[in-house]
């Protein structure tokens, strides 16, 4: 495969299964080689976030198991598994997960 990587190829598997929560941390795995779209899988800690960023494309979060807050401009939105939020490119925004959280990201160019 050319665009897609870290993903099973043999037999399906669950998402969620492809990467760990560990605690005090926020894992990340690349499971795109293209500039015009980035799709990541992240796992964070309890407690963990990302602070203020601003992406240079259209972005997906897609909650695949505990919460995620995710802070744009002065709204506050909270998903769980199975919800996804879309943030226009350009939009300063933050994420966290008070009790850990395992999400797919897409951003498309």
């Amino acid at each position: 495969m050319v665009l897609l990587r870290n993903l099973p190829t043999q037999q399906p598997e669950k998402l969620a299964q492809l990467i760990a929560v560990q605690p005090g941390r926020v894992v990340s795995m690349a499971m795109s080689k293209s500039e015009h779209c980035q799709m990541t899988l992240l796992a964070f800690g309890d407690g963990e976030s990302v602070s203020e960023e601003c992406y240079f494309g259209d972005t997906l979060y897609y909650v695949l198991e505990g919460g995620l807050s995710v802070s744009i401009e002065h709204a506050v939105h909270t998903l769980y598994a199975g919800d996804c939020l879309a943030v226009p490119a350009r939009t300063t925004h933050a994420v966290a997960a008070p009790d850990g959280c395992k999400l797919l990201q897409i951003t498309l160019s």
